[in-house]
C-alpha cells in the first residue's frame, strides 16, 4: 500500500483516500509520497502505482537496485503490473466506456491487487466498490479492461512479428553478404588460376610454332628431291615419319595421330598445297 503525506497538514494518508481528504482539508495542494518522497499534485499521484522497496529505502548503502538500461528480475513486466498499467489506462481512456461505470473504473485504479482473472475480478469489485446486486456494471467494467488487455496482445503480438522479421532480415543480409564474399573470393581464384594457364601457354605456342616450323622444313626437304616437287599424302606420311620421330618433332605414339599430324602441317603453312590427297610444294 502506497502512503502520502498531505503537503498543507501532514497527515498521512493511504492513496485510496487521498480524494477524501482533499474535499475536507483546504491547505491540500499537493501530497508526497512517503517512500520515494516525490510530490504529486492535483492527480497526478493517481499515475503513482509503484515505488522503492523497502531494501531500497533502509539499506541504501548496499543496495544495488536496477541501474538505467537494465531491466528488473527476470527481466519481464509479471503479468500483475501488466494488469496494473491496463487497470490505470481504462482511467485514461474512461470517455470510451460507458457512463455508468466511468467513476467506478477511476476508484478501482485506487485498490491494490486488482485480480487479473473474471470471477475473482467480479467478486473483488463487488466487494471493494460496494456493487453487489450491479452485475451489469460489474460485466461492463469486465469487459472494457478485457478489451484493453486485447489491444494490447495484439500490439505485443504485432511487436513480436516485427522484431522477428527484422531479424529474419538480418540474418538474409548476413548470408547474401556471405555468399557475395564467397562468390568474390570463387572469381579472384578463377582469375588467378587463368592468369596462370596464360602465363603457360605463350611457352606451350612457341613449342608448337617451332615443331610446324621444322616440320615443314623436313616436308619440304622431301618434296623438292620428288618429282614434280609433288607426293601422294600417304608417301609424304611414310617418307616423313622417320626423320620427324628422329628430330624429335613428332611425339605422338600412334598412326591416326601422325595422320592428324603432318595434314595439319601442310593445311596450315602456305608453302604447300593439298589437291586430291597430293601435296605440291609452292
Amino acid at each position: 500500500m502506497v502512503f502520502f503525506v498531505c503537503e498543507g497538514c501532514n497527515e498521512s494518508i493511504k492513496k485510496p483516500q487521498v480524494d477524501k481528504h482533499a474535499a475536507r482539508c483546504s491547505s491540500c495542494y499537493a501530497v508526497t509520497c512517503v517512500d520515494c518522497n516525490v510530490t504529486f499534485h492535483g492527480d497526478d499521484y493517481r499515475a503513482h502505482t509503484s515505488c522503492i522497496s523497502e531494501a531500497e529505502r533502509y539499506e541504501r548503502t548496499v543496495y544495488r537496485g536496477v541501474r538505467k538500461g537494465e531491466k528488473g528480475k527476470g527481466g519481464k513486466q509479471t503479468p500483475q503490473d501488466a494488469w496494473n498499467a491496463i487497470v490505470e489506462e481504462a482511467r485514461e481512456r474512461k470517455a470510451e466506456a460507458g457512463a455508468n461505470i466511468r467513476d467506478y473504473l477511476c476508484q478501482l485504479c485506487d485498490c491494490e491487487n486488482v485480480p487479473r482473472k473474471e470471477k475473482q475480478f467480479k467478486n473483488f469489485t463487488a466487494n471493494s466498490l460496494r456493487l453487489r446486486g450491479k452485475e451489469r456494471e460489474v460485466g461492463m467494467m469486465w469487459d472494457f479492461l478485457a478489451k484493453l488487455r486485447a489491444e494490447k496482445n495484439e500490439i505485443r503480438e504485432a511487436e513480436k512479428k516485427k522484431e522477428s522479421e527484422e531479424e529474419e532480415r538480418k540474418k538474409a543480409m548476413v548470408k547474401k553478404e556471405l555468399e557475395e564474399k564467397e562468390a568474390k573470393e570463387k572469381e579472384a581464384k578463377e582469375k588467378e588460376e587463368s592468369g596462370k594457364n596464360k602465363r603457360k601457354a605463350p611457352s606451350d605456342s612457341t613449342s608448337d610454332s617451332t615443331d610446324s616450323s621444322a616440320a615443314v622444313k623436313v616436308i619440304k626437304k622431301i618434296l623438292k628431291s620428288s618429282p614434280s616437287n609433288s607426293l601422294k599424302l600417304k608417301s609424304l606420311r611414310a617418307q616423313s615419319h622417320a626423320k620427324l620421330v628422329k628430330k624429335d618433332i613428332y611425339k605422338g605414339e600412334n598412326d591416326d595421330s601422325f595422320k592428324k599430324f603432318i595434314k595439319k602441317i601442310v593445311k596450315n603453312s602456305d608453302k604447300f598445297s593439298l589437291e586430291a590427297k597430293h601435296v605440291t610444294l609452292n
